[in-house]
């Protein structure tokens, strides 16, 4: 037997709040803040998932690299709350100079044309196995899909620029002589990526106001 609201003259059946704000949460889709929170939120994740794959391909191992590389790939991943936020045609060209820096980067420590793109393309499978596992809001409220191509694009073209960014490189070391970019001191190449990620990261902090993820430390240590 159906369940009754208590009310005079009402034959509708009794529905929890639960219920009622399930039912409204479904008639909506993601806003696009939503979705930023959401990866915001998740920053140290993804960023960790991205970094233990790009460790077990390339075998960065313990020391300066592997430090300094984790740092930089947590870095990127920084961008993407504000590549699908209201400031994400500014974000776009300082997106652009990093995803070159990580091409230029991949050149320098010897990987192969393929291998870069490679790379770059975990944070894609990062993101998504992410969203399957741990979807905004529960799932209570579907993904617009217009947002999940915006950030789909965005990481596009950090693949693009990576690329551009290594073939770069491999261009410059081509009039220096060799063709192929010289091997440089483990200490030299992360003491001149350390200065570049110094660089990013303060011109972000001044296009958003804040560096993507501060607030959320506290609560990202679970992985």
């Amino acid at each position: 037997m159906r369940n009754y609201l208590i009310q005079e003259g009402s034959t509708r059946p009794a529905r929890s709040y639960a219920q009622r704000a399930t039912s409204s949460e479904v008639s909506r889709l993601l806003e696009p803040v939503e979705l930023a929170d959401w990866v915001e939120s998740r920053l140290t994740r993804i960023s960790r998932r991205w970094y233990l794959d790009v460790e077990r391909r390339d075998g960065l191992g313990d020391g300066p690299m592997s430090n300094v590389m984790e740092e930089f790939l947590h870095l990127l991943v920084c961008f993407l709350p504000g590549l699908i936020g209201a400031r994400r045609d500014q974000v776009d060209s300082l997106w652009a100079q990093a995803s070159e820096l990580f091409g230029t980067m991949a050149a320098r420590r010897g990987l192969a044309a393929g291998e870069v793109v490679e790379e770059f393309q975990i944070l894609r499978e990062s993101v998504v196995r992410l969203l399957y596992q741990d979807p905004p809001l529960g799932g209570r409220v579907p993904l617009s899909l217009r947002e999940v191509l915006r950030l789909n694009r965005a990481i596009d073209r950090g693949v693009t620029h990576a690329s551009v960014g290594y073939t770069d490189a491999l261009f410059f070391s081509l009039f220096e002589g060799s063709g192929v970019p010289d091997p440089p001191r483990t200490d030299d190449l992360v003491g001149e990526l350390k200065v570049q990620l110094v660089s990013l990261r303060k011109e972000l902090r001044e296009l958003l106001g804040r560096m993507p993820g501060e607030g959320y430390l506290g609560e990202l240590q679970d992985e």
